[in-house]
């Protein structure tokens, strides 16, 4: 009786010696990048070295998590470390640059968030009449324009990004 249980103790540590020693990345996940230009950095910092740089829908496999940071392998075998909100589950199909998530980080935003984005879509037919009925400026009209036509460079957003402390650098566990 003793020798099988001995058998049997043998056989857990043996199992699980074998799992232990099996490669990682049997359990790790693959993830896809969420727009152009996510940056994977050599170390945990904004502001380490850019190893690679992914397009919209790379594959990345991540080998571990670290609060907002994920440290992935690229397609290309390099290793580094990526904000997670820069990543997806399901590999995006189109469409590319930069939307509120670029700022916040968030996939949603709330009604009323929606409601006043729709608002600054540019006064254009429908609701051209309804400025004109509620007596709003041109100036004002003009200025809706603007702003809807305003676009900004990835090195700019990325500096803007860093002077008000937002998205990947507003601080938190890194």
């Amino acid at each position: 009786m003793p020798d099988r249980i001995a058998r049997v103790i043998f056989g857990i540590v043996l199992l699980t010696v074998a799992a232990w020693m099996l490669p990682s990345t049997n359990w790790a996940a693959t993830l896809y990048a969420k727009q152009d230009g996510v940056k994977v950095n050599a170390e945990k910092s904004p502001t380490s070295a850019v190893i690679a740089t992914l397009a919209l829908g790379d594959p990345v496999t991540v080998l571990a998590e670290e609060g907002r940071l994920a440290k992935v392998k690229t397609s290309t075998g390099k290793t580094g470390w990526v904000f997670k909100f820069r990543l997806s589950e399901e590999k995006p199909s189109s469409g590319s640059g930069f939307s509120l998530s670029g700022l916040t980080g968030r996939k949603t935003i709330a009604a009323r968030e929606s409601r006043a984005g729709g608002s600054i879509r540019g006064l254009k037919e429908s609701t051209e009449q309804y400025a004109k009925d509620k007596q709003i400026k041109q100036e004002h009209r003009d200025a809706v324009d603007r702003m809807e036509a305003f676009s900004l460079k990835p090195d700019e957003l990325l500096e803007f990004k860093k002077a008000g402390h937002l998205g990947e650098f507003s601080g938190g566990a890194q």
